[in-house]
């Protein structure tokens, strides 16, 4: 059995997670787990919310065993009743190398995307065609709205694998598709290119995004849904967004039309770059204080943020 154990997720089987957590601190074994999708346990009441949050409500008091959210308290206040530390998702500070925040390169894709935008706006969906994460809103609002494709250009950089209907609905109302999977650098250099980025997802799927993330570390504005809460991270954090009320696609198109070439802002300022940097820093020395040991202060004793 290793001394230490750290799970990048334990959200794909909770059971199996939670026996093995439970015999690793018998024996006086650390483990520490990310928990990416703490919502689940709250909202209306479920029998299955209910079991679900007493079991982390009973697992975040035992010694040894530190679970962490991806989301902070400062954002998520509730999460402090069944996770021991608040941090900010790795994918809203991994662009920072420990000193300063790393910028989109030039690619062919980026070029190439540049020059089919013919100085339109460019909006990029970044990633597989996915309904939860608003491919569906995305496409109803181009096909409600038969101009909007003229006057902003709208990317889709990915593939449509499970959802390729509505990919060929997206190609036919106007929109641009990328039908292959990208490398790191390519889908880095198309936020060096986009005006501003889609993390409009579905009310269902409220949490964390990589999208916003790298939107958020790049300067580039995300078009997300008003009142979710990574538009709550927005407004706290100061972060440039275009909020969507999801499903109203005629107003959707409004908001949509009011993206230009402005509002793109790469350069990073000396306090972003700091403020991300910290992010980084305390995931790193909190996820070490668990798989030491020491976060038998976690969640008992230990804040988060």
């Amino acid at each position: 059995m290793a001394d230490r154990l750290f799970f990048a997720t334990l959200d794909d089987d909770l059971f199996s997670f939670v026996s093995i957590a439970l015999q690793r601190a018998v024996h006086r074994r650390a483990t520490v787990a990310l928990f990416l999708g703490p919502q689940s346990c709250f909202g209306a009441f479920s029998f299955k919310r209910y079991i679900k949050r007493s079991i982390f409500a009973v697992l975040k008091q035992v010694p040894r065993v530190t679970i962490a959210s991806i989301i902070p308290f400062s954002l998520a206040p509730e999460y402090r009743t069944i996770v021991n530390i608040g941090l900010y998702d790795p994918q809203w500070w991994d662009m920072h190398d420990g000193s300063a925040l790393k910028q989109p390169g030039d690619t062919s894709v980026a070029t190439r995307v540049h020059e089919m935008a013919g100085g339109r706006p460019i909006v990029c969906w970044l990633g597989a065609a996915s309904v939860r994460k608003g491919f569906a809103f995305l496409v109803d609002i181009l096909e409600a709205n038969p101009d909007i494709a003229k006057q902003v250009c709208f990317i889709f950089a990915g593939v449509g694998n499970t959802e390729q209907t509505l990919a060929s609905r997206f190609n036919a109302a106007g929109g641009i598709q990328i039908d292959r999977r990208l490398t790191d650098g390519e889908w880095q250099s198309l936020y060096g290119v986009a005006d501003a980025v889609w993390a409009c997802y579905e009310p269902m799927y409220d949490q964390a995004s990589g999208v916003f993330g790298r939107a958020l570390q790049f300067g580039v504005p995300a078009i997300v849904r008003r009142g979710s809460l990574i538009h709550t991270a927005a407004t706290k954090l100061d972060a440039s967004v275009f909020p969507l009320d999801f499903g109203d696609c005629r107003a959707a198109a409004t908001a949509l039309r009011k993206i230009s070439n402005l509002n793109r802002s790469i350069s990073t300022t000396v306090e972003r770059n700091a403020m991300i940097g910290s992010w980084r820093n305390n995931f790193i020395s909190a996820a070490l204080r668990g798989l030491n040991g020491a976060a038998d202060m976690g969640g008992r004793r230990h804040r988060g943020n």
